[in-house]
């Protein structure tokens, strides 16, 4: 899957895919491949999904929105 051009938007897309994963565990082929789009995602921003999940969260508490770090 490709990343779109607001790398905001891909924080928010690798979470969603997250906890979708999370929440069909009882479906694991469909649970793998949620978190595969999650990984890719993130990894386009050179983050893995833990990386990409703590900046979420570290924008929330210290700005409106977050981004990756595309460096």
């Amino acid at each position: 899957m490709q990343a779109t051009s607001h790398p905001q938007d891909d924080l928010l897309i690798v979470e969603a895919l997250y906890r979708h994963a999370h929440a069909i565990e009882d479906d694991p082929e469909r649970s793998s491949k949620a978190f595969e789009l999650a990984r890719d995602i993130a990894g386009e921003h050179g983050l893995d999904v833990s990386d990409a999940l703590f900046q979420l969260e570290r924008g929330n508490e210290s700005e409106p929105t977050a981004s990756l770090n595309l460096t």
